[in-house]
C-alpha cells in the first residue's frame, strides 16, 4: 500500500471516528480512485454509506470489498450486516455462515452470533435464537454488544413467560448498566408480573438513587406511574387500607402533571390514570372532572366515553349512561362494547322501574344483549366476560336458575363473587315482592 493511500485510510478513519461520515466517504472514495484493489477502501466506505443510511450503495462496497479479499470472514460479515438491513435475509445468514467459515475476531464473532440470534428470533424459532444469543455470551466480550445481546434474551424470556431466567437476565443487565433508567425500569416490570412487590417497590427508589432519570421527561413520568402502580397493589392486597393507599396514587398523579413540560400524551395518560383510581374510590364527579380536561381525539374519544359511562352509571344517573353507552356499543374495544351493551340494559331497566313506558324498550333490549353474549360465547367459548355479563342480566331480571348454570362454567375464582350477586339479586327480588 502507498503512503499516499495509508494517509487515505488514516484520515477516513479519523473522520469516521468523529462522526463526519460523509468526510470519511470523500476520503475513501479518493483512496479508491488511488488504487482500486484495496480492500480497505471499500469496508470504509461501505461502513460511512450504513451510516448515512445509504443501504445500496454500501452494498455494493462491501461486494467489492468481499471480492478483493475473499478469505477474510470479516469482510462476509459485513456484507451479511448490509443484507440484513435490506431485508434479505437468506443472504444474510449466506454471509454470515461465510464470516464464520473463514474467521473473524473475538469481537466481531460475538456480533455475528447476535445477528444470527436475531435472525432466529425473527423467524419465530426462540430456542435456536437463545442458543445463539449464549454463543455471543460465551465469547466472553464485555461491551455495548452485551447488552443488546441481554435485552434479546430478556425479551424472549419475557415473549415465553420464563419469568425465573427473565429476572435473572434483568439482574445482569442492572448490574452491566446501573446508570441506565431502562435496566431498572425492566426489571421492574418483571417483577410486577410475578408478585414481587414490595421488591419492585425498593427498585423503583434504587433507580431514583443511581439511574439517569432526570435525563429523560419520559423516564420522570415513567417513575410517576410505577409508584402509583405500586399503591394500586397495595390497594389490592390491603383492603382495609384500599382507600388511603388509593389517595396516595392520587397524589402521585397530582404530583406528576405538576411537572413542567411534560408531553402532551403523557398528561392525558396521567390524567385517564387518575380518574380510573377516582372510580376505585367511587368519587364520580372527581372522575368527570379528569377527563373533563382531556381534549378529545381520535386516541382518546372512546376512552372518555367509557369513564364518563362508568361515572354516570355509578352515579345512578341513567339518563347519561344510556346516552353514552349508545356512544360506546359499537366501541372496536371488544370490553367497551360488552360493558355498554350491559349498562344499556341495566340503566333501562332502572328508568322502566320509574317510567311504565319504558317496560318495552327494557324488554327489547335485554332480548338483544342476551342474544348479543350468546353469540359472542358461541364465537369464542373462552370468552369470560361473556359469560359474566349474561350471568348478570339474568340474575337481573329474575332468572336466577339460568344465571346459577352459566356460573358453573366459570373458572373457580369468579364464581364466587358472582354467586354473592345473584343472592343480592335474589333478595332483592324477594324483598320486592313482600
Amino acid at each position: 500500500m502507498t503512503e499516499k493511500m495509508t494517509e487515505y485510510l488514516s484520515n477516513a478513519q479519523i473522520a469516521f471516528t468523529n462522526s463526519q461520515y460523509d468526510v470519511a466517504l470523500e476520503w475513501c472514495e479518493k483512496a479508491i480512485a488511488e488504487d482500486a484493489t484495496v480492500a480497505e477502501a471499500y469496508t470504509g466506505a461501505g461502513k460511512a454509506c450504513l451510516v448515512l443510511d445509504k443501504l445500496q450503495e454500501s452494498e455494493k462496497y462491501f461486494v467489492k470489498a468481499a471480492e478483493l479479499d475473499s478469505i477474510n470472514g470479516e469482510k462476509y460479515f459485513d456484507l451479511g450486516n448490509i443484507k440484513f438491513g435490506l431485508a434479505q435475509y437468506t443472504e444474510a445468514l449466506l454471509n454470515y455462515a461465510k464470516a464464520e467459515q473463514y474467521g473473524c475476531s473475538d469481537e466481531v464473532l460475538q456480533k455475528l452470533y447476535y445477528q444470527i440470534g436475531m435472525l432466529s428470533h425473527m423467524s419465530g424459532d426462540s430456542k435456536s435464537a437463545l442458543l445463539n444469543f449464549e454463543k455471543a455470551e460465551s465469547i466472553g466480550a464485555v461491551n455495548a454488544d452485551t447488552k443488546e445481546i441481554l435485552l434479546k434474551r430478556l425479551q424472549i424470556y419475557i415473549e415465553s413467560e420464563d419469568y425465573r431466567n427473565a429476572e435473572n437476565y434483568a439482574i445482569q443487565l442492572k448490574m452491566l448498566a446501573p446508570g441506565e433508567f431502562r435496566s431498572y425500569q425492566i426489571y421492574f416490570q418483571i417483577l410486577i408480573a410475578v408478585g414481587k412487590f414490595d421488591k419492585a417497590e425498593s427498585i423503583i427508589a434504587e433507580a431514583e438513587k443511581y439511574a439517569d432519570v432526570d435525563s429523560n421527561i419520559l423516564n420522570k413520568a415513567d417513575i410517576y406511574f410505577d409508584k402509583a402502580m405500586i399503591c394500586a397493589v397495595k390497594a389490592e392486597k390491603d383492603p382495609d387500607n384500599a382507600k388511603q393507599h388509593y389517595q396516595s396514587a392520587i397524589a402521585v398523579f397530582d404530583e406528576l402533571l405538576s411537572v413542567t413540560d411534560l408531553p402532551a400524551e403523557t398528561i392525558v395518560n396521567a390524567s385517564f390514570s387518575k380518574a380510573e383510581v377516582y372510580l376505585k374510590l367511587e368519587q364520580f364527579d372527581d372522575a368527570l372532572a379528569c377527563v373533563e380536561s382531556i381534549e378529545e381525539s381520535d386516541e382518546s374519544r372512546e376512552k372518555i366515553c367509557f369513564i364518563r359511562l362508568s361515572c354516570y352509571f355509578g352515579k345512578e344517573d341513567y339518563v347519561k349512561a344510556v346516552e353514552y353507552a349508545e356512544i360506546l356499543k359499537q366501541s372496536a374495544n371488544e370490553y367497551y362494547g360488552y360493558f355498554a351493551t350491559y349498562a344499556d340494559v341495566f340503566a333501562t331497566n332502572k328508568l322502566a322501574q320509574r317510567d311504565i313506558n319504558q317496560a318495552k324498550n327494557a324488554q327489547l333490549k335485554y332480548d338483544n344483549a342476551v342474544a348479543f353474549f350468546k353469540k359472542k360465547a358461541f364465537e369464542n367459548p373462552q370468552d369470560v366476560f361473556a359469560l359474566i355479563f349474561r350471568t348478570r342480566l339474568y340474575a337481573e331480571n329474575g332468572k336466577f336458575f339460568k344465571a346459577e348454570e352459566l356460573i358453573k362454567l366459570l373458572p373457580d375464582v369468579l364464581r364466587t363473587e358472582l354467586r354473592k350477586y345473584v343472592d343480592g339479586c335474589r333478595s332483592e327480588l324477594e324483598k320486592g315482592g313482600g
